[in-house]
């Protein structure tokens, strides 16, 4: 059940932790062809897994609150009892396998080592999208295409062929025409002047009937122009001014003096931290919300001293009784 809690928030965030063991952060992995499988692959995110980040930032533990309907204090107590789980498994030399996040496993010295789930894209953009299998390139052999190039070759020949006969052929008649307007023209002189003035004739009639045509155009351009409505150019530029604002967190405890807390555990929210701090207020404690900025995460402590020794003194109690992961905290 936990692995699929984390595996819906992987589609929200790039990192969920689950405290006490380690996160979850995913890796962007680009578009890739496989050139001899013919096959492209989207661009996805798998996850990879880093033990240092163990902290409880409350992400998983709200978002567990929410599904289940428990108290947060409760839903903390579960994860915790599952990393018990997780680790007592480990620590015999077999592997815990999380559907739809990997395989883990320990070796010898100690290490855990991470086997990624890789059928899962947790891509939200490219989620959808399957690889695409394209069929291969089949491309002609030379013999193929010289057979191609030299029936172009021949095509191109005759097409020259038919084009010089066709060009003599023209020749013939222009030379035939020549002759025999020649002939008319010696026979008949009179007979071509009268042709000369009926083209004459019938090209000034046409001349006037393009100029009466364009006196007409221009006419109804111009009264088109007058009939036209005026258009309003005018335009409005309107321009919004924005502010930016910058709030400051402030840091419980007074400025400038520096005590020693012991704190239970740390939170990446400051909601979550409040809570909590009520939570030890009920048992008797009297917790203090320090914010540390390095780190970006609100500490919430049991007690406050001024003293390292005293400091110890609690912190030896309290690992021993309560909380084994409790830490001193000087700020």
């Amino acid at each position: 059940m936990f692995e699929q809690y984390i595996s819906e928030l992987l589609f929200k965030y790039d990192s969920i932790i689950l405290p006490g063991f380690g996160a979850f952060v995913l890796k962007y992995i680009p578009a890739t062809i496989h050139p001899v499988e013919n096959r492209l692959s989207p661009p996805s995110k798998i996850i990879s897994f880093d033990p240092s980040q163990n902290y409880n930032d409350g992400i998983l533990a709200n978002y567990i609150s929410e599904k289940k309907r428990i108290s947060f204090i409760e839903a903390n107590n579960e994860i915790l009892a599952y990393v018990n789980e997780i680790n007592k498994i480990l620590s015999e030399n077999k592997q815990v396998v999380l559907q739809k996040i990997g395989c883990f496993s320990k070796s010898a010295d100690n290490t855990i080592s991470f086997a990624p789930d890789t059928s899962i894209n947790y891509n939200l953009e490219t989620f959808s999208m399957d690889e695409i299998v394209s069929a291969p390139i089949l491309r002609d052999d030379i013999k193929e295409r010289l057979q191609k190039q030299f029936a172009e070759n021949k095509r191109t020949v005759n097409e020259r062929k038919k084009f010089s006969r066709a060009a003599i052929w023209i020749t013939i008649i222009i030379v035939i025409l020549c002759g025999n307007a020649g002939t008319l023209l010696i026979i008949k002189p009179d007979f071509i002047h009268n042709i000369k003035l009926v083209s004459l004739f019938k090209s000034s009639k046409k001349n006037k009937n393009i100029v009466i045509k364009e006196q007409t155009k221009i006419q109804n351009d111009s009264i088109k122009k007058e009939n036209r409505p005026a258009t309003d150019t005018t335009k409005t530029d309107t321009s919004a001014i924005k502010e930016k604002c910058s709030d400051q967190k402030s840091l419980t405890g007074q400025p400038g003096e520096k005590s020693y807390y012991i704190v239970s555990a740390s939170f990446r929210i400051k909601e979550n931290a409040d809570n909590y701090s009520l939570t030890l207020k009920q048992k008797g404690y009297d917790p203090k919300v320090i914010f540390m900025e390095d780190k970006g995460l609100y500490a919430v402590s049991y007690n406050t001293y001024s003293s390292p020794t005293e400091a110890a003194q609690a912190l030896s109690k309290i690992t021993s009784s309560e909380n084994s992961s409790a830490w001193i905290l000087y700020h």
